[in-house]
């Protein structure tokens, strides 16, 4: 993984597991994870390939409740 690289974070408790990242994701990399912790949400998103990412921040530009954040890689967890 590139030194200085960034990938998203997701606040789970903000999410509205809208899908608005996972579509404007130009490389997709994120995909729709079943969690099944929240009877109304059944799916989230989630970057299941980190190597992938490129770090362009888009999903977290284009989601509309601001529930994803940029941190350097290794603390996206």
């Amino acid at each position: 993984m590139a030194k200085g690289k960034k990938l998203p974070m997701i606040d789970f408790g903000l999410c509205m597991a809208c899908t608005v990242c996972v579509s404007a994701c130009p490389f997709g990399c994120l995909e729709l994870a079943v969690t099944g912790s929240d009877r109304y949400k059944k799916a989230y998103p989630g970057l299941p390939l980190p190597d992938s990412c490129t770090g362009c921040g888009i999903c977290a530009t284009e989601c509309p409740v601001d529930a994803i954040i940029m941190v350097p890689a290794g603390n996206e967890n």
